[in-house]
């Protein structure tokens, strides 16, 4: 009897149920319906256990169970496969035996009329569908009971690895490092726990040191723990320093500075600090641009440190649009091939500054061709106006107000020289004429020409014959001119020489004053002179300095081409000091010494007069006169707005001998007697400078003095 599975029953092959005898068939007969139900029940076990088994989606292949070979038999469990898929093979037709009717009777539990199964005909290859958990169909008690139930297994808990203590630290492999040193960048100690994290931390620590080629870290197991054992490999002792590309300083100035030494080991963190000193002392030096290009050391320990000093390849100038490029090259001091020295450079840029033809100058590098060189570039802005016209007025005391006029031209034609004129006027007329060239030869030679025929109205302090006080107003014209030439000899000084020719009278003296100028001194007098002078200034603007100091030492025979006979000696000297803080508008304080001497006979108008604006304030003008003369100026300078600045002052002095203190009338001192004034006053800075008005006081009273320019 053959009888053919529905669809949806797992098999692997057809089932062939064969028998020989009626006893066979009646006991096929009893048992086909319980291996009808197996069969049946067979994809919902393989599901359940799926589901308890293989969660997340594993297939579960339920096999065929064998045919039991008695009805007391319990039925297989499916057993549980991998969760591939199991090809299923088309089932192939098998021949049945024969049952005769004898074999057929022979069952007593066979049903009355048993229908024929119909021959068993090949079938397409079933699909195999993986289990799904939620189409698993029902089981009753009784089916539960045919498959044992599959329970999911926990993970297995690794326990907690306990800590190991390090018992020793050991390190080898050092012959001229200090193990000290070593154990110094170790932050594992004995006593505490080992860690693979922080062994790796230590061997780096060791490493960065710079001693080392090679650090290796270890752990070897011992008794209670491990022991950490750091081998080492040192760098080559250095026998030797050597430095190439320096020029500028000596060997002995860098091997000062640096904390590697021949004896000592090569170390890469040293030599780093040690190049740090080594550019900062060219630094301190002026040369900001040079630097430890690379080092290296060779088999025989001779270190070679390659230094790149900063050489100037080359220097370009741009922005002068009206200036030729040769005139600013002629303020330039550096030179191709020099080292880059930043207080060289930056003594040609106050240098150009201070010619006038500027609004700003400043310096720029860029790489140059070759390594270690520089391209130096002076990067200017010119002013817009080269012309000026200039009003404006003084009052004195004597004078009372003056009117001047002054036209300029600087930089004609972008050649750096300069026209002035001035004219005055509130009396007699005056005007001088002047021409300046600041390159009329090489090496630098600078050239001033002035032409001059002024009028000076000026008083005189005498004594009358009764022992009143009387002053006498007067003029004085001078009429001349004279040659001043120039040659810088460094960055701040200058030699001069000049030559000076003037006609000096006085007039307009009343006829009733006349008596008391009678004397030698106040004859008309031509003054043929040479003088020689030097020229020291270190300030940082000449109008309105805030630090540095100018020194002036002159000295002038007059006679020798002519006219007067005297030499006369003075000097002039100055500081200024920066107070406070180097933030906002500065606060200075500036101190001027002036002293001179005149010898032989020198007209009354070539000794010295002081007092007024421009020695000792707080005085009339001309108060005092002598061939000797000593006075010290002191002002504190104050910021009250950006363009406007207030004054303090004290000024001493005096001008006592020669032949003006052994004149009967004139009140001259004869030796030095002190002289204190002292006030207040005003800086108003405008487009031409500085304008100054100041109120000083004296045991005489008070005067009022209006000017151009700083006093000094």
């Amino acid at each position: 009897m053959r009888k053919q599975l529905v669809a949806g029953a797992r098999v692997a092959s057809p089932i062939h149920i064969l028998g020989h005898s009626g006893r066979s068939r009646d006991a096929v007969r009893a048992l086909m319906p319980l291996l009808c139900l197996c069969l049946l029940l067979a994809p919902a076990c393989c599901a359940f256990a799926a589901e308890n088994a293989a969660p997340g989606g594993a297939q579960i292949q339920p096999q065929a169970s064998p045919v039991p070979s008695t009805p007391a038999a319990a039925p297989t469990a499916p057993a549980v496969e991998p969760a591939a898929p199991i090809e299923t093979t088309p089932a192939q037709p098998t021949l049945t035996p024969e049952i005769t009717p004898t074999q057929a009777t022979a069952a007593p539990a066979a049903p009355a009329a048993a229908p024929t199964a119909p021959a068993v005909v090949p079938t397409a290859p079933i699909e195999t569908i993986p289990a799904q958990p939620t189409l698993t169909p029902e089981i009753t008690p009784t089916q539960a009971t045919a498959a044992p139930e599959v329970k999911p297994t926990a993970p297995a808990v690794k326990p907690a690895a306990l800590p190991i203590p390090i018992v020793d630290i050991q390190i080898a492999g050092a012959e001229h490092v200090q193990t000290e040193d070593i154990r110094a960048a170790i932050t594992s100690k004995v006593g505490g726990f080992y860690t693979e994290e922080q062994l790796a931390r230590d061997r780096e620590a060791v490493l960065r040191l710079g001693w080392f080629q090679t650090v290796a870290a270890e752990r070897e197991v011992v008794e209670n723990g491990v022991r950490l054992i750091f081998r080492v490999r040192e760098n080559p002792v250095i026998k030797d320093i050597q430095f190439h590309g320096i020029s500028v300083l000596a060997r002995d100035q860098l091997l000062a500075v640096m904390r590697t030494k021949p004896g000592s080991i090569y170390n890469i963190q040293l030599l780093g600090l040690d190049g740090q000193a080594i550019e900062e002392l060219y630094r301190s030096n002026g040369y900001s641009l040079a630097f430890v290009l690379d080092q290296s050391i060779t088999d025989e320990g001779v270190l070679i440190l390659d230094i790149a000093e900063g050489v100037i390849e080359s220097i370009r100038i741009t922005g002068n649009t009206y200036t030729k490029t040769y005139v600013v090259q002629r303020y330039v001091h550096a030179k191709p091939g020099e080292i880059y020295n930043a207080k060289k450079v930056q003594a040609d840029v106050a240098r150009l500054t201070q010619s006038g033809w500027f609004d700003s100058v400043r310096t720029d590098a860029e790489v140059g061709e070759q390594p270690g060189k520089v391209i130096l570039i002076f990067v200017i802005v010119e002013k817009q106006r080269t012309g000026q016209a200039v009003f404006g007025g003084a009052y004195t005391s004597v004078q009372g107000i003056i009117g001047f006029v002054d036209l300029s031209k600087t930089n004609l034609k972008g050649s750096g020289q300069s026209l002035s004129l001035r004219g005055e006027f509130g009396g007699e007329r005056s005007y001088e004429l002047g021409y300046r060239n600041p390159w009329i030869m090489s090496p630098e030679t600078r050239m001033n020409l002035g032409i001059y025929d002024r009028f000076v109205l000026r008083e005189a302090f005498v004594t009358t014959p009764d022992g009143a006080n009387h002053d006498i107003l007067y003029r004085e014209r001078r009429t001349g001119g004279n040659v001043l030439l120039g040659r810088p000899v460094s960055d701040h000084t200058t030699y001069y020489v000049g030559l000076r020719r003037d006609d000096v009278a006085l007039s307009d003296v009343a006829l009733a004053d006349q008596p008391y100028l009678t004397g030698v001194a106040f004859q008309p007098s031509e003054v043929r002179s040479l003088s020689l002078s030097s020229i020291t200034d270190t300030r940082d603007n000449q109008n309105s300095p805030v630090g540095g100091a100018y020194h002036q030492f002159a000295t002038e025979f007059a006679g020798i081409f002519g006219g007067s006979k005297f030499n006369k000696y003075t000097t002039d000297n100055r500081r200024y000091f920066r107070v406070g803080t180097r933030t906002g508008l500065p606060k200075v304080f500036a101190v001027r010494l002036i002293a001179g001497s005149v010898t032989g006979s020198a007209p009354y108008l070539e000794q010295f007069l002081i007092g007024g604006p421009d020695s000792l304030r707080g005085y009339r003008v001309d108060r005092f006169a002598g061939s000797h003369m000593v006075v010290l100026n002191t002002e504190y300078r104050f910021p009250l707005t950006k363009n406007l600045v207030g004054v303090g002052f004290v000024d001493a002095g005096d001008a006592w001998g020669g032949t003006i203190a052994s004149d009967p009338y004139f009140e001259s001192d004869k030796t030095f007697r002190m002289r204190l004034g002292y006030g207040v006053g005003v800086r108003v800075q405008t487009p031409v400078g500085p304008l100054r008005l100041d109120l000083g006081f004296s045991r005489e009273g008070a005067q009022t003095e209006f000017g151009v320019a700083q006093m000094f």
